[in-house]
């Protein structure tokens, strides 16, 4: 069974990239650019897992994150920056994201990762 994959990512063509290659590996791509987007799709569909851009043009990924979590309590969520600081790390860790990792990352790093997210089929 495919795993729905919702990507928040402010940087259209990274996001066009990660949805094409994620797409390519099996996964039901949601993109969304902005936060209010991610929150638009999560009311609709349930995701196995959640990609999401630390800063966001319209909110924080940890908040984005927090949102989905209302909704979605075990919904595993992978938190990623070019710019975030060891305490938005931590915090983000302390908040409940599974893993936050630094940009620039390999699509092939990130499906390892979600590999060991998701629980087998």
């Amino acid at each position: 069974m495919r795993k729905r994959l919702l990507i928040a990512e402010d940087d259209r063509a990274l996001l066009q990239m990660l949805t094409w290659e994620f797409e390519d590996m099996g996964y039901l791509v949601t993109p969304a650019s902005c936060c209010r987007e991610a929150v638009q799709a999560s009311a609709d569909i349930h995701f196995d897992l959640a990609l999401l851009d630390f800063d966001l043009p319209d909110g924080v990924g940890i908040e984005l994150m927090d949102r989905l979590h209302r909704q979605w309590p075990e919904l595993p969520v992978v938190l990623y920056s070019g710019r975030a600081t060891a305490e938005d790390t931590a915090h983000a860790l302390q908040r409940g994201a599974c893993r936050f990792v630094c940009k620039p990352v390999a699509s092939r790093a990130l499906h390892d990762i979600f590999e060991r997210l998701l629980p087998c089929p």
